[in-house]
């Protein structure tokens, strides 16, 4: 059973200019201690998916489609419920470290809050608490670190807080969005391995949400591939890289940089731009962009399909949306 199963949700904004499908359709689920990785450029509906979940949507928006967690439904929490179930079940890392703190508050303090408002810890438990899980991110001499104001870290040490802060109630699944947005590439690696190994070592669930697609290779179970608001291949980590059928996860792949190509080389990136998501979708949103689109490809929303003989609700079924998957494109292709 899943931790979480997230079933044909669609989030409508309400605009004076009209409605923003935002998200149309998605589907996915991650179990305990799994890894599952929800990939897209920006504007794909990566984080609006997220925050629907986590209840930070504005009124405007309209949430459709269902989301049980446990057992529970998400969407319909009495508020008794809900005023504990975020930051306790389930917790987020938002995405940029530089303004997720606030700054006239020292970090113990911004630590403390959440323990004591939700389990109720005394002034000094939450002090031992904070300096174990500033402990815990690998920051050192924590006590002393509890004193001092966010301005007065680095960007990286800012995260590890911030990390601290979703982990300080012991959440069963923690939602990490672009958590090395701002950050220097050098310490993006760091912050990612650090969320992989409190992953494996508290038998937590994870959602990362990314751009890139080489951020998740190698930190995830699976992998949701996300563009214009809906799911374009789905599937077990190892088998979108090794047998990638929405051209548009191929179109990622490509982006990737790799240390073998010679200096110079350019990367490939992907023609066009994304889609209005003010325009009721009638097609397959990548369709303008993709170079084994066909006329069926520009009238008609192509609906998952598995991979061969895989059966839909399998554990990890390979699903993907699309008319002229690439492998059958490249074949037909090799074929002319």
């Amino acid at each position: 059973m899943a931790l979480l199963d997230v079933t044909n949700l669609a989030v409508t904004f309400k605009t004076p200019k009209g409605p923003v499908y935002a998200v149309s359709d998605v589907s996915f689920a991650v179990g305990k201690g799994e890894a599952l990785g929800i990939v897209g450029e920006s504007g794909s509906g990566k984080s609006v998916t997220v925050k629907s979940l986590m209840g930070l949507l504005p009124r405007t928006a309209k949430v459709e489609g269902t989301a049980v967690y446990d057992g529970e439904d998400v969407f319909n929490l009495p508020k008794s419920r809900r005023k504990h179930f975020y930051g306790v079940d389930v917790a987020m890392v938002f995405q940029n470290p530089m303004t997720s703190l606030n700054p006239v508050k020292r970090i113990g303090e911004q630590l403390m809050e959440g323990m004591r408002f939700h389990r109720g810890l005394s002034r000094a438990d939450a002090k031992a608490r904070a300096i174990e899980l500033l402990d815990l991110v690998r920051i050192p001499d924590p006590s002393s670190r509890l004193r001092q104001y966010p301005h007065e870290l680095s960007g990286g040490m800012r995260q590890r807080v911030v990390i601290a802060m979703a982990l300080a109630n012991d959440p069963a699944l923690l939602i990490a969005d672009e958590p090395t947005t701002a950050l220097d590439v050098t310490v993006q690696r760091d912050i990612l391995d650090l969320l992989d190994s409190l992953r494996a070592d508290l038998d937590m669930a994870l959602i990362l949400i990314t751009h890139d697609l080489g951020v998740v290779r190698d930190r995830t179970d699976n992998i949701v591939v996300m563009y214009g608001g809906r799911v374009m291949e789905s599937a077990a980590t190892e088998d979108v890289f090794a047998d990638t059928e929405h051209p548009y996860t191929e179109a990622l792949q490509s982006a990737i940089p790799d240390m073998s190509m010679p200096r110079g080389t350019r990367l490939d990136p992907i023609p066009g731009s994304p889609p209005d998501l003010a325009i009721a979708p009638r097609s397959c949103p990548f369709a303008p962009r993709c170079n084994y689109a066909s006329d069926e490809c520009h009238t008609s929303i192509p609906a998952l399909r598995a991979v061969g003989d895989t059966a839909v609700d399998a554990a990890s079924p390979h699903l993907f949306a699309c008319f002229n998957p690439r492998g059958v494109a490249a074949n037909e292709g090799a074929s002319a």
